[in-house]
């Protein structure tokens, strides 16, 4: 954030009300109360403001000598007189929890009442912690610290404890065998497995059924009489996991404690086959870099590895893998384990429930994925991208028309531009693009679409009735030549000359609805790298603006990926696909058109996939507008009821964007308040 200001307010004790609205268009706003007490120490305490800038907090502050605001921006934020504090009376404080309180007690799912500590016991005794934590879903909230976010959002208090127990009895938990295998064959000491060893035995409720360590021959008679447990080796690992599921684990791996039992209580779910969770890394004292993963999603798994090099498997599924591959590494014993598995029976644990050494850095092998591509006749070359991959999937020899369909009314400066990169530079050889005029009345627009008309690849069509946007493109399609769509806005320009050839061997994969691509603003910086449901309210684009070189969490902005959903601004998908699910919705006349559609793929088995690797430029809602009058307004509205009543579970829970992570707006950062719940 570049803007600092400050603001000296008067000094208190007690109770006091900080308030005050805000004038801020940007898109990052933290405002922090700072305070001197009389012995020298200096606390910060985080304020949240709503989207539309309203700044209302209750404050508890010791004895004071000196208090001010600090706002950091993105930009000048205006009406900074408006803030005043003021003291209020205890009465009036309570009063003003109580009806926080209230509104969020009587609003919330029992869910979230438990993960707000909305309990009327706990809201009596300690009203101004749920107060606060409340408070932290505002819009515009600094985001905690790692540290503070493991004492906010892992507290294993007694009553969770008893929980457990009960859980544990009522689900037979402890029937759930599960083999625990360490792998110590590479840059691991017998230090590293007494640490895992360790970490095992302070497991909660539930024990391993066997432990066994994974060594090479050599190791085998060097460490027989050092780790308290079976040694084994790759030959012997078939034998070895005689249990209903198997855990494998990389030596120097610490558990939390609760990891088994919530381990064991996914692995009861008979539709589950396949498990891993969230992870992060304990070298020395200190816990760091968490790795808040997205749900199951195979072509990130291939290129990232991202699942890890710990995780849970039934011990068919383990021997299934084993008989395709040796144990060579975690890396290819997931691809092998998974690749025949349904999308259901991959479980996310989106939990901290594993803490690796320094050492072990997620990393995929080119040569390995190439081996599974060939072993699974996927036809592909692989690539490395620093130390990711990049799969490129060959074209089949008779390649499919592509049908471009283009939207536009007048504006003409963007839609030439569009027009004129799409034919000089597109390599693809068999396409069409269909310019759809929506009552365009400029007389050098329809004087282009004049000239445009003879060139053998365009066609002009008209539509000439009020602009919507589903509409507009369901009449096109149903006079498309092509099998593949290409759905693109008007105001987009081609970059890289191969944008098709990326997306439709994409396209092509089995199993594949939709595919869309990277978007630049015009200054180089990523407009568009998929899109996500739930944080900033109902659908946006992931990331938030990135400057062009920047990876992205997880690098998750430069890897080819499953996602919820991709903008139409620049999308393909197959015909006889789009017109079986009914094209775009028409009741969605401008916005979220494109994410219904790609949730409506989803939801018929079909992958919505984003690659990075087709890149345009794209100069975002142009030539439409702002939502800024009335009438646009109310249509906002209604679109927005439309996704919440439709798709309202995935905004809730969008499987692709990890719930310990900020969801006010999907900028990566750490969660302000719990969003994930205990098991039991």
């Amino acid at each position: 954030m570049s803007d600092i200001q400050r603001i000296e307010l008067t000094a208190l004790s007690g109770w006091a009300l900080i308030s005050g609205q805000l004038n801020y268009n940007g898109p990052e706003l933290e405002v922090s109360l700072l305070f001197e007490q009389r012995h020298g120490i200096c606390t910060e305490v985080n304020l949240p403001v709503t989207l539309k800038g309203k700044l209302y907090e209750l404050i508890k502050l010791p004895a004071v000598t000196r208090a001010w605001l600090e706002i950091k921006s993105q930009g000048a934020v205006a009406d900074l007189d408006s803030i005043a504090i003021q003291k209020v009376s205890r009465m009036t404080a309570r009063y003003l929890m109580g009806r926080r309180l209230y509104n969020s007690y009587t609003t919330a799912s029992p869910k979230q009442r438990r993960v707000l500590n909305l309990h009327p016991i706990a809201m009596l005794l300690n009203p101004y912690r749920a107060y606060q934590l409340i408070g932290k879903s505002r819009y515009f909230t600094a985001s905690p610290s790692y540290e503070q976010w493991i004492a906010q959002s892992e507290n294993f208090t007694a009553s969770v404890a008893r929980r457990l127990k009960r859980s544990v009895k009522r689900h037979a938990l402890t029937t759930v065998s599960m083999n625990v295998i360490i792998d110590a064959r590479v840059d691991s000491t017998p230090v590293m497995v007494q640490k895992t060893l360790h970490s095992l035995q302070q497991q909660l409720e539930i024990t391993p059924a066997s432990l066994s360590i994974l060594v090479t021959p050599d190791q085998k008679s060097e460490w027989k009489t050092k780790p308290d447990s079976s040694l084994i080796t790759t030959d012997e690992l078939n034998e070895a996991h005689g249990s209903d599921w198997v855990l494998l684990m990389q030596a120097g791996t610490l558990l939390a404690p609760w990891a088994l039992a919530w381990l064991a209580t996914e692995a009861r779910n008979p539709a589950h086959a396949f498990i891993y969770s969230d992870h992060d890394y304990w070298p020395t004292e200190k816990r760091e870099r968490p790795q808040f993963k997205p749900d199951w999603s195979p072509e990130l798994a291939r290129n990232s590895g991202y699942v890890g090099t710990t995780f849970a498997m039934r011990s068919d599924v383990l021997a299934s893998a084993l008989a395709c591959c040796q144990f060579n590494s975690a890396y290819e014993l997931m691809l092998e384990a998974t690749v025949q598995l349904t999308d259901d029976a991959v479980c996310h644990i989106p939990a901290v429930l594993f803490h690796h050494p320094a050492t072990y850095d997620i990393a995929p092998c080119l040569p390995t994925l190439e081996k599974h591509f060939k072993r699974h006749k996927i036809n592909a070359a692989v690539y490395e991208q620093g130390k990711f991959l990049r799969a490129h999937y060959k074209l089949p020899q008779a390649l499919p028309k592509v049908s471009i369909v283009v939207p536009t009314r007048d504006a003409l400066h963007y839609l030439k531009t569009c027009v004129d990169s799409l034919l000089e530079k597109t390599t693809w050889p068999d396409y069409e693009l269909l310019v759809v005029d929506n009552q365009s009345s400029e007389l050098a627009t329809l004087n282009y679409f004049d000239e445009i008309s003879s060139h053998s690849k365009v066609k002009v069509l008209h539509y000439d009735k009020p602009f919507n946007f589903s509409a507009i493109n369901n009449f096109a399609v149903k006079q498309a030549s092509g099998d593949v769509i290409c759905l693109l806005n008007n105001d987009t320009e081609v970059i890289s000359a191969d944008w098709l050839e990326e997306m439709v061997s994409r396209l092509l994969q089995p199993g594949t609805g939709v595919v869309g691509t990277r978007l630049y603003f015009s200054d180089g910086r990523v407009q568009h790298a998929g899109d996500v449901l739930g944080p900033g309210g109902c659908a946006t684009h992931l990331h938030g603006i990135l400057d062009g070189d920047d990876p992205g969490y997880m690098h998750r902005a430069v890897l080819a990926q499953d996602l919820s959903a991709v903008t139409a601004a620049c999308l393909v998908t197959h015909k006889t696909l789009y017109q079986q699910l009914g094209g775009l919705e028409e009741c969605l006349t401008v916005a979220f058109n494109d994410v219904d559609y790609c949730l409506k793929v989803r939801e018929s088995g079909k992958r919505v996939i984003y690659t990075p690797y087709a890149e345009l430029y794209h100069h975002e809602s142009i030539s439409r507008g702002k939502d800024d009058s009335p009438e646009k307004k109310a249509r906002a509205q209604q679109e927005t009821l439309y996704m919440h009543n439709r798709w309202g579970h995935i905004i809730e829970r969008d499987p692709f964007y990890n719930p310990n992570l900020n969801y006010s707006q999907p900028d990566f950062k750490l969660g302000k308040i719990p969003r994930v719940d205990w098991p039991w």
